[in-house]
């Protein structure tokens, strides 16, 4: 069993309108709502891959109640905490015309030590039965910035492979904590560390750095342009496959869940790669995020290029 952790989920609602215009009553031709968030995509998009998953969340109104229903319609087995206020909502309207899109995220709700407790004590317990527990995303609020490091640290203590793409500078000690897997963007690197990625020669040095810290594989993730990764002191360069571009949010979600896939099946390091690599790119293919085919993973996947330089 999969864990994913997402502590700030939302209530992902998309509407989509012949035009997108400025001081105009728009009627939407199609409206989608999912259940969202970081982890939550991971979560998608390793049912997608044949995989059982277990999607822990902090929820709170009717926004929250509705989120863990989308969850659960999915086929996740979800842990829902049970917090104040309201789970967050995240629209997205999409132009047809112009297959442009704009995205638009509420803020989480504020987390108090009485919330933190029971967030903890759902951790412990969803824990049991897995094998694999991704971390990610935002923080709902400063005051759950401990939970991260804790979590990385606990599964660990536990023997659980652990893959963190939750990262704010009040949280960077979690890469302190040594888990399997990091995958940051260079704008998340440089906003929680406060150091320019402009070259290849900081990017390797900053990958680098963190393996030294314990991390078993250091993947910065470039977009359209790939990734570089750092294990066992190889480094490698990910060249991603060419798609048609449908929607790219969740795309580095999909590559975490198809890394954590293969390490479970016991794939080494390049082929981890290669996996999250196909995935990243199935899911920029499609709308919805996480919302990968197997069928095109395994398509795409002889034509990612994993290069150890």
């Amino acid at each position: 069993m999969f864990l994913t952790v997402t502590l700030n989920p939302a209530l992902d609602k998309t509407l989509c309108v012949e035009h997108n215009a400025p001081q105009e009553t728009l009627r939407a031709t199609r409206a989608l709502d999912l259940a969202g968030g970081k982890g939550v995509n991971v979560a998608r998009a390793l049912l997608a891959l044949g995989a059982p998953v277990r999607a822990l969340m902090p929820v709170g109104g009717h926004s929250g109640a509705a989120t863990a229903d989308l969850a659960r319609a999915e086929g996740m087995e979800v842990t829902a905490v049970p917090v104040p206020g309201s789970t967050r909502t995240a629209i997205t309207v999409q132009d047809a015309a112009t297959r442009q899109y704009w995205h638009y995220l509420e803020p989480g709700p504020d987390l108090r030590e009485r919330e933190l407790a029971r967030i903890r004590e759902g951790f412990l317990w969803a824990m049991d039965g897995c094998h694999t527990v991704a971390i990610s995303g935002s923080l709902p609020s400063p005051a759950a910035a401990g939970l991260v490091p804790w979590m990385v640290r606990t599964a660990r203590e536990r023997g659980l492979r652990v893959a963190l793409d939750s990262f704010h500078p009040l949280s960077r000690a979690a890469l302190d904590e040594g888990a399997w897997l990091v995958k940051p963007t260079a704008s998340e690197w440089e906003t929680v560390f406060r150091e320019p990625l402009g070259s290849d020669e900081n990017r390797w040095a900053a990958l680098e750095r963190a393996t030294r810290k314990g991390v078993g594989v250091a993947v910065l993730s470039l977009g359209a342009e790939g990734a570089l990764a750092v294990a066992g002191g190889e480094r490698y360069h990910v060249v991603p496959p060419q798609v048609v571009e449908v929607n790219d949010l969740g795309s580095g979600d999909s590559m975490v869940a198809g890394m954590c896939w293969a390490a479970w099946r016991g794939y080494n390091v390049r082929e981890c790669l290669a996996w999250g690599a196909a995935c990243g790119a199935a899911n920029a293919a499609v709308w919805d995020p996480g919302g990968i085919d197997r069928r095109e993973v395994e398509r795409l996947l002889p034509q990612v290029e994993v290069r150890i330089l």
